[in-house]
């Protein structure tokens, strides 16, 4: 644990060590170690051409394709540090992000030259504008210049605290924070979910994560193990089956509802069982809760361990696993090896197991603050320990059990309710695909949960049935007063449930997308 090498030392490691052996795999370009090493040389050298220097900052706003990948690995090599842009955000957000981060040359694609209009202030020289594939509006720079250039024979000593990336959160509350990720954060939390869930060198890896969403995981365990990863931009059941089967992929990384969509699909009868999945070994689902029955269809239709997980921006990654190995019900796991997770009291005193608290975490992967922003750095960072802001318990054995989100928790006539523990119970419920509690308001009771559902296709559940088989299993406090049954829960673009867009919607007791063609 604790690796000193920077990421572009480790990536020339293996082009020495293994030349021939597969590196990144996609749709489009295969490339070996050896081949890999090239391209993110040249792809240094053309950055450096342009002008970009260590401790500059270099922004993507780019889609899940290898140049991605290749121009992270490019940067981290020359000391610079790699910003990914939410394409999806809202203008003022992605101006935010250019401003804070001070991204002055940017990677980019034609299709987003919309977006690029609203920070082309940001960048006064043209050749810092560089386009994939060929030459674009914008810019003078393109990603095929590199094929000519001849790099340097020494490239800047990097050292592993030096920052590499920028890892921005969702934004679920507001602008999206950039947490300032080191060489060493990337390595450190890559060897921890090595060390702690078990991937092995053989293991052929694919992360579905949004490239702007950790990034730094579609790739840093397979650099650090020298396996092959697989870089896929779809969520398209049928085309993801069929680069496991084709790549032979070991170990998938995925949001839990993604994981459901796979498993209609091979259910399906129609040409669900045209691709042979049985090398899978892992699939990793964070993001969501997934519920007992869930977990057991997926492992049994995919022959395959589920291994739920919990990480964040602030941490670098996965930082808490359930399984491969030991897994407990319910819980979030145990916590990987080289992080130190405390639970504590609004005082910042150690609670005793199985009293709830704030979940508290150090060690070499968690980040030290947010670039530009002191206030939340401020608030989020502590004596040297990250304060996630999840209300947790643990056990004496050291297992986490989540119980929500302290801006999230409802009050309910005065008693503090996890929503989390109402949509477990909702997820029980075999007719029930997907659920989010939300906190709505009523005149006269004041503050109520409201469960937004999805339902299975041609299921008959009605609002009143789901209260019922809620009043069983809760209390009756705690039972959703409103249940709307949408098509589907909004997701944010890494998968994520979009709890915003749901509130920006006002209560309707009555919704049922089944029956209301004008549904919202």
């Amino acid at each position: 644990m604790g690796s000193a090498k920077p990421l572009g030392s480790i990536l020339r490691a293996n082009a020495q060590a293994k030349p021939d052996e597969p590196a990144l795999l996609s749709e489009s370009l295969c490339l070996t170690w050896a081949e890999l090493d090239a391209r993110v040389d040249r792809f240094a050298a053309l950055l450096q051409r342009c002008g970009v220097r260590p401790g500059d900052v270099v922004g993507a706003m780019i889609t899940k394709r290898p140049e991605a990948l290749m121009v992270f690995l490019a940067v981290a090599r020359l000391g610079a540090i790699y910003a990914p842009v939410n394409f999806k955000l809202h203008p003022d957000h992605i101006r935010n992000q250019f401003r804070t981060a001070d991204i002055q040359t940017v990677l980019t694609e034609s299709q987003f030259d919309s977006q690029l209009m609203w920070v082309l202030p940001f960048l006064p020289d043209p050749n810092r504008v560089i386009y994939v594939g060929g030459p674009g509006k914008h810019g003078a720079t393109h990603t095929d210049m590199a094929a000519g250039l001849v790099p340097p024979l020494q490239w800047p000593d990097v050292h592993p605290d030096a920052a590499c990336y920028y890892n921005y959160t969702s934004g679920t509350t507001g602008a999206p924070k950039g947490a300032v990720a080191t060489h060493r954060n990337i390595i450190s939390n890559g060897e921890a979910t090595i060390a702690g869930m078990g991937m092995r060198a053989d293991d052929v890896y694919l992360g579905m994560f949004s490239v702007f969403a950790h990034p730094h995981e579609l790739f840093h365990r397979a650099l650090i193990l020298g396996s092959p990863f697989v870089v896929l931009d779809t969520m398209s059941p049928r085309v993801v089956a069929a680069a496991v089967e084709r790549f032979q992929v070991r170990w998938m990384m995925a949001v839990p509802s993604f994981y459901e969509l796979m498993l209609d699909y091979v259910d399906s009868g129609a040409d669900g069982d045209r691709y042979n999945l049985s090398s899978l070994r892992v699939l990793e689902a964070g993001g969501a809760y997934v519920g007992k029955e869930a977990m057991s269809r997926m492992e049994a239709r995919f022959s395959a361990r589920f291994v739920p997980v919990w990480g964040s921006t602030e941490t670098t990654g996965v930082t808490i696993a359930n399984g491969p190995d030991e897994r407990r019900e319910g819980s979030m796991g145990r916590a990987l090896p080289g992080y130190a997770v405390r639970v504590v009291n609004e005082e910042g005193d150690e609670v005793i197991a199985g009293d709830v608290g704030e979940m508290i975490l150090r060690g070499p992967a968690v980040t030290e603050g947010y670039i530009n922003n002191a206030d939340e750095t401020a608030i989020m960072y502590r004596d040297g320990w990250y304060y996630s802001q999840d209300l947790v318990t643990r056990d004496e054995s050291g297992w986490f059990h989540f119980i929500g989100r302290k801006s999230e928790m409802l009050k309910i006539g005065g008693i503090r309710v996890s929503p989390l523990e109402i949509e477990m119970v909702i997820k029980g419920h075999p007719d029930v695909r997907e659920v989010v509690v939300v906190r709505a308001e009523e005149r006269i009771r004041g503050e109520v949960a409201r469960a937004v559902v999805s339902v299975q296709p041609s299921s008959g559940l009605g609002a009143r049935d789901l209260q019922a088989y809620c009043r069983d299993r809760l209390a009756v406090y705690k039972v959703p007063r409103i249940v709307e049954f949408w098509a589907e829960v909004p997701k944010m673009p890494n998968g994520k449930v979009d709890k915003g867009a749901i509130l920006a919607v006002s209560p309707d007791p009555a919704r049922d997308d089944r029956v209301q063609s004008d549904a919202v």
